[in-house]
């Protein structure tokens, strides 16, 4: 916490916000986030950093394994950032950023082996990556060149992009044309983002 506070808060106090002030005079009255990130709560992720985004463009929801659950009406904190971010902030834009590595994917394959933690509330959420894991399965199953993880953390991705045809107001903007919806995937060691492109139903680099 001495780091945090000594090194990391007094740092950004004395130089990012003083050079930026008039931003954050901007910021102190509102917020107008152009795109709603849903991302990993994986601590190697820092989406403003990837994007190179200052304070203020991004609205960004993470959760264990950046999954968009199914839309239910009045329950999820994940589905209410979504609800708000679209009705109240109307961002034009959402990315769904999956990610290498991601132990959450990795979870669904883990057995429980005696003397380690039980983690029920984990196991819980992690249901909403089980047809990620049967999707990535079958993709090795047809090429088993493939790697099963990697293959888990896409399909991930473009399952939580169908999920969010279930929700409403996601729907009546896309029928208007007023929002655009991206799956991106980020390889951590090298720093590459890939887009899920609809025609052809694979990723592709972005640069």
């Amino acid at each position: 916490m001495d780091k945090l506070q000594q090194e990391g808060y007094s740092k950004f106090l004395t130089s990012y916000f003083e050079e930026h002030q008039e931003l954050f005079d901007q910021l102190s009255q509102g917020q107008q986030p152009d795109t709603l990130l849903i991302t990993c709560s994986d601590s190697r992720i820092n989406p403003a950093l990837l994007l190179n985004a200052e304070p203020g463009e991004l609205f960004i929801v993470r959760n264990i394994g950046n999954t968009v659950p199914h839309y239910q009406p009045n329950k999820g904190s994940t589905q209410a950032a979504i609800e708000y971010a679209i009705n109240v902030l109307e961002v034009k834009k959402i990315v769904i950023l999956g990610h290498s590595n991601c132990g959450a994917c990795a979870h669904l394959y883990h057995e429980h082996v005696e003397g380690e933690p039980e983690l029920p509330h984990v196991d819980m959420w992690l249901k909403y990556l089980e047809p990620a894991k049967n999707a990535a399965m079958l993709a090795v199953h047809a090429d088993p060149s493939k790697n099963i993880f990697e293959m888990t953390e896409k399909h991930n991705v473009i399952i939580s992009l169908r999920r969010l045809m279930g929700y409403p107001q996601v729907q009546e903007r896309l029928v208007e044309d007023k929002i655009a919806i991206y799956g991106w995937w980020y390889e951590i060691g090298s720093g590459k983002i890939e887009k899920y492109n609809y025609a052809t139903n694979n990723f592709e680099a972005v640069m």
